[in-house]
């Protein structure tokens, strides 16, 4: 069912194409098999619209709404790295200066916070050594989750090239809690929440507001297992939780000179790191990496933002600064209950492109710009 919000479309292309990401959107649900799915797209001058479709739940106790909570996954990340480049600008830690004059951990000497941020840092990926039958419900501390990674050693010199890696990302938010003394959720709450006067968004805690919920068919569990709240293991690196309106205005911020964050995208995107041929992370092929943010050409043009995947769910917010698109993504699943591959059932390059495409299509509604949209469209 598509709810919209401050926008009905009133051109034949406006309502075909957002009737036919409708049904790309209840084909997840209902072709596809994942539980939830809820998309929104925001349109600079033109409006919003929502797009649901399944359940919040395995009990289909009610439906998915556009104000419901979700796990954002590895958007936190781009959260993470608007933390340290204000703790940069307060002269707390300098982005340039090497981890370990921050925190007494075994890793190069020649690793900085920034190569933390671009992914560029070399180190290993924890996340393999959790391997796929872990239970996530167990609390690991954030130390804890960097000794995973060490026996992996240095994969590459340390600023060499982009290479995904969750592990620079828990250590860029130990550094946050060692220089302030404070802890990681409550610092983005204070830095980040409170100034975008963002409602129902928190790191490492459950924000207020009913969550798209996401389960794990654990083995020899007979039924799968509630993790919407089990976010330990994601410190710093995907352990956000927040409502699609949040992130949109959190992304969008970039976009605003009077964002009361004081953070751009330029500031963020002032320089990107490229992988290799060959990444360790597979993902990593195709897109540029700056401070937290991906650089994709997804629907044919540049958008920056991050994709966010977790056991329960499957997120990602993009913005296009030139057309005035936003779009934002979430799909929860019961991971593991099919032999078929839970990515099989999240066709992700599809919705991101039909979202931005939906997006596209809408901003030929808006009077002033609709020439100018439609030429860079072209």
């Amino acid at each position: 069912m598509t709810q919209t919000s401050a926008y009905v479309p009133r051109t034949a292309s406006g309502v075909d194409a957002v009737e036919r990401f409708d049904r790309i959107v209840q084909d997840l649900v209902d072709r596809l098999g994942n539980l939830g799915a809820l998309v929104v797209i925001d349109v600079d001058g033109v409006g919003r619209v929502n797009f649901t479709a399944g359940h919040a739940d395995r009990e289909r106790s009610r439906a998915v709404t556009p104000n419901d909570i979700f796990q954002i996954g590895s958007q936190s990340k781009t959260i993470t790295a608007m933390l340290l480049v204000l703790l940069a600008r307060d002269g707390r830690i300098d982005l340039d200066s090497p981890v370990r004059d921050y925190l007494d951990l075994p890793i190069d000497r020649r690793i900085t916070s920034r190569h933390l941020l671009m992914n560029t840092s070399g180190l290993g990926e924890f996340s393999r050594a959790l391997g796929d039958h872990f239970d996530m419900r167990i609390p690991f501390a954030p130390r804890d989750l960097v000794a995973l990674a060490l026996p992996q050693g240095q994969l590459f010199e340390p600023g060499n090239r982009f290479d995904y890696c969750n592990t620079g990302w828990v250590i860029a938010a130990m550094i946050a809690e060692a220089v302030t003394q404070r802890r990681y959720g409550d610092l983005v709450a204070e830095r980040i929440v409170a100034p975008l006067a963002l409602r129902n968004t928190a790191f490492g805690a459950f924000p207020p507001g009913d969550p798209m919920r996401g389960y794990w068919m654990l083995s020899g569990q007979p039924e799968p297992v509630d993790i919407t709240g089990a976010l330990s293991w994601a410190y710093g690196c995907g352990d956000g939780i927040a409502s699609a309106n949040d992130i949109l205005t959190i992304y969008q911020s970039l976009l605003r000179p009077d964002s009361p964050l004081g953070i751009t995208l330029g500031d963020l995107a002032a320089a990107t790191a490229s992988p290799s041929q060959n990444p360790a992370f597979a993902l990593s092929l195709g897109l540029d990496y700056a401070l937290g943010l991906e650089r994709r050409a997804w629907a044919g043009r540049e958008v920056w933002g991050h994709p966010g995947s977790t056991e329960a769910t499957r997120s990602s917010t993009w913005i296009d600064a030139g057309a005035g698109v936003a779009v934002t993504t979430a799909v929860t699943i019961v991971h593991g209950a099919s032999p078929i591959g839970d990515d099989i059932r999240y066709p992700r390059e599809q919705l991101f492109a039909m979202a931005l495409q939906t997006g596209y299509a809408l901003a030929t509604e808006r009077p002033v710009h609709a020439a100018r949209v439609m030429d860079m469209a072209e």
